[in-house]
C-alpha cells in the first residue's frame, strides 16, 4: 500500500506551513487582514512562487488554485487556507471593519490561524 504524503513527508510539509504563515506575516492574535494580503502583491508572488514545491508534499488535487483552467479570484489564499487545513491548522474567519480618519468605513475579512492543543 502507497505511504500518504501526509505520513511520508511531516517535516517538509510543517517546513511550508511556517513558510506560508512567514509570508502572511500574522499580527499579535495570530491574524491577518484580507485586504493586507489583497494589497501586496509580492506577498502574492512569494506564495504563488510556492505551488510548485507545495505539490511535492501535499495532495493538490482538491485544490482549485492547482487545477488546470479553473478560475480563482484568490489563488493565494486558495492556497494559504487549503495547505494549513490539511495541516491541521484552524481558521477563523470573521467580518472586520477599518475606519479611517476620513470617516469612511472599509470592510474586510479577518483571518485568525492557531491550532488547538
Amino acid at each position: 500500500m502507497r505511504i500518504k504524503l501526509s505520513e511520508k513527508y511531516k517535516t517538509e510539509r510543517e517546513d511550508i506551513c511556517k513558510r506560508l504563515i512567514s509570508i502572511i506575516e500574522l499580527d499579535d492574535n495570530k491574524s491577518f487582514l484580507l485586504c493586507d494580503l489583497d494589497n501586496d502583491t509580492e506577498k502574492q508572488n512569494k506564495i504563488i512562487e510556492m505551488k510548485e514545491e507545495i505539490q511535492k508534499y501535499f495532495a493538490c488535487s482538491t485544490i482549485s488554485s492547482f487545477k488546470p483552467n479553473f478560475e480563482c479570484k484568490r489563488p493565494y489564499l486558495n492556497i494559504v487556507r487549503s495547505i494549513l487545513r490539511q495541516q491541521q491548522y484552524i481558521i477563523e474567519i470573521n467580518d472586520y471593519c477599518i475606519k479611517y480618519e476620513n470617516g469612511l468605513i472599509r470592510k474586510t475579512m479577518k483571518y485568525k490561524i492557531f491550532r488547538s492543543n
